[in-house]
């Protein structure tokens, strides 16, 4: 397999660091509601309160932001590439966020015009393509459905049960030394923020777009000094997970959003003016 070296610099103080210095960040929301004919794919109405919410909240946290609308590969492609291209901000830049509203599979999602692995959209701002946001976080919020699964969960009677003292793992640093040189993976700093679990689908009302958004955008509004986005994403899992009860007709299902994490250091957005 081809290796790649990488020219990113980066310095002793900024890899001990156990938080994420982010004073400044981008936020890119991308919301396809309609798609081409050959497709066949229905238009996501409702969604466009979902974007507005969605970029109102990085908005108020001081985020450079752009919304895109029906935004085709290559619309997509270019506005990437011109991040890409702006060196100067990316150096000041301390997080970047990219949202993507849109019909989806299992390892797809649909851009206006045609369909675009996931991998494929991260990896535009990999340590390889974009060493400027080298050990920078790298957020990905998709809303999308991921298969044609409904969750159907089970029901449970809730009852009081003792105390029970949490396991305490070990953890063990096994690279102290900074002064040395160091690889650091393609998939370093990326966070991947799913509406829902792997081959289920994601819902949403015509008239009130869709429920994972909706509390991700309340828990933004409402974090706490300091408080780690962990803590953000782990409450919206529960208020959907546990929560939401779609009103489908003779069918009872649930939805479970979940992140996926290779973040390497504590996430706090704090980059409001």
């Amino acid at each position: 397999m081809e290796s790649n070296s990488g020219q990113a610099k980066i310095s002793k103080s900024h890899l001990k660091q156990e938080k994420y210095s982010i004073s400044s960040g981008i936020a890119i929301v991308i919301n396809n509601e309609t798609f081409e004919s050959g497709l066949k794919l229905p238009d996501r109405k409702g969604s466009s309160s979902d974007a507005a919410s969605l970029f109102q909240s990085f908005q108020e946290l001081g985020f450079e932001h752009e919304l895109l609308s029906d935004a085709s590969f290559e619309e997509m492609k270019e506005k990437f590439e011109e991040i890409k291209n702006d060196k100067e901000q990316l150096e000041k830049t301390g997080c970047l966020v990219v949202a993507l509203l849109t019909h989806g599979d299992e390892d797809n999602v649909y851009m206006s015009d045609r369909s675009i692995k996931l991998t494929t959209v991260m990896s535009f701002f990999d340590t390889v393509n974009c060493p400027e946001l080298v050990l920078k976080p790298k957020i990905f919020i998709f809303q999308t459905s991921r298969g044609e699964g409904i969750g159907r969960g089970v029901n449970v009677t809730v009852v009081r049960d003792p105390n029970q003292a949490d396991g305490v793992a070990e953890y063990h640093e096994y690279n102290k030394s900074y002064g040395v040189p160091m690889r650091i993976p393609n998939e370093a700093d990326f966070l991947a923020v799913y509406s829902t679990s792997h081959g289920y689908r994601s819902f949403r009302s015509t008239d009130q777009g869709t429920p994972f958004i909706k509390h991700l955008t309340e828990e933004l509004r409402n974090m706490k000094e300091g408080e780690d986005f962990y803590k953000i994403l782990t409450r919206v899992n529960r208020k959907v997970g546990i929560g939401y009860q779609p009103n489908i007709p003779r069918i009872d299902v649930t939805q479970m959003p979940c992140f996926i994490s290779h973040l390497t250091k504590k996430l706090v957005l704090s980059c409001k003016n």
